[in-house]
């Protein structure tokens, strides 16, 4: 019999990966690969990964986590280089601090012109990052949850659907990935053969149920990413745990596939938020549907972690 002690704690996801250490406490900070890293937020619910990858002459930031603790300051103890921010959505967990950077990049949607001109309120946030439920505390120092918000921000340039553009000596294509949400995209990273993939392929939990959200349309965008599948070599989620094998893909498209063709099999849910959900569970990873029927008492059915969610 192989496998570990039911006293065993569970290993971390970034077992495989060195640990850089940095000043700013908020985050693990992990060398993935050469110049490539993730800056970790095990104390929040989300366990949000946000991605950096260093080039020649610049620096790409993939999102801005939750907005908690000084994460310039944590990439400055990564990198010198000029830093450019590209977001793969407006989620609040994905721009908490681009206010932080001075370049920011965005895919052209609605949404992003939303979130740049108006930015989060602290109301808002209060539900989606700061509740207590969310959070391990402490707070990081300097940090005060009872006047955060995400203020309005500069975007220096706006990206189109299927557009290739480089950045000192990158070669990025925006690739736009509806699903999860309206304005998500994936990013091939063609100098690193990487696609960071945000929200819609990880371990743990896709969702589908928020504003926007569709499964038909996340199907529509997994079948899109496979013509690019000879392109990259892992997947750089932007949740829970980073360079997953590329095979996630088909998958993840089979299962969605098999949602929409009735032949799965799922569990009523209701997550932290109070949000009564369907959970179809595949193992290594779930996707979270809205419940189309009358909705069960919570005593009759599961709470479960959300994108925090382990296997």
């Amino acid at each position: 019999m192989t496998g570990q002690s039911v006293n065993a704690q569970p290993q971390s996801p970034f077992h495989d990966f060195k640990k850089i250490s940095t000043a700013e406490d908020w985050f693990e900070v992990y060398e993935i690969a050469p110049n490539l890293f993730a800056f970790y937020e095990p104390r929040h619910y989300e366990q949000t990964i946000v991605n950096l990858v260093v080039g020649e002459q610049t620096a790409v930031l993939i999102d801005t986590g939750c907005g908690i603790g000084n994460l310039r300051s944590a990439v400055r103890e990564v990198t010198d280089k000029p830093v450019i921010v590209i977001n793969t959505h407006t989620h609040s967990d994905h721009l908490g601090s681009n206010a932080q950077f001075d370049q920011i990049v965005m895919y052209d949607h609605p949404l992003s012109r939303r979130a740049a001109e108006r930015g989060v309120s602290h109301q808002t946030l209060e539900k989606e990052i700061l509740a207590d439920f969310l959070v391990t505390k402490p707070w990081p120092n300097e940090f005060d949850p009872s006047g955060f918000s995400i203020p309005p921000f500069s975007v220096s340039r706006w990206l189109k659907d299927g557009k290739r553009f480089g950045f000192g000596g990158f070669d990025f294509e925006v690739i736009h990935t509806p699903g999860e949400a309206r304005d998500h995209v994936c990013l091939l990273d063609r100098t690193n053969h990487l696609l960071f993939c945000g929200d819609i392929l990880l371990h743990g939990p896709v969702w589908t149920h928020l504003e926007g959200g569709s499964l038909e349309d996340l199907a529509r965008s997994y079948r899109r990413l496979m013509n690019y599948f000879d392109e990259f070599d892992h997947l750089m989620p932007g949740h829970n745990q980073p360079f997953l094998e590329k095979d996630l893909l088909p998958e993840t498209l089979a299962a969605a596939e098999k949602i929409l063709s009735g032949q799965a099999e799922s569990r009523d849910i209701v997550d932290p938020w109070n949000r009564r959900l369907k959970q179809y569970d595949f193992g290594r990873f779930q996707i979270l549907t809205p419940r189309q029927t009358p909705a069960l008492s919570t005593r009759h059915s599961d709470t479960i972690r959300m994108h925090g969610s382990q296997n």
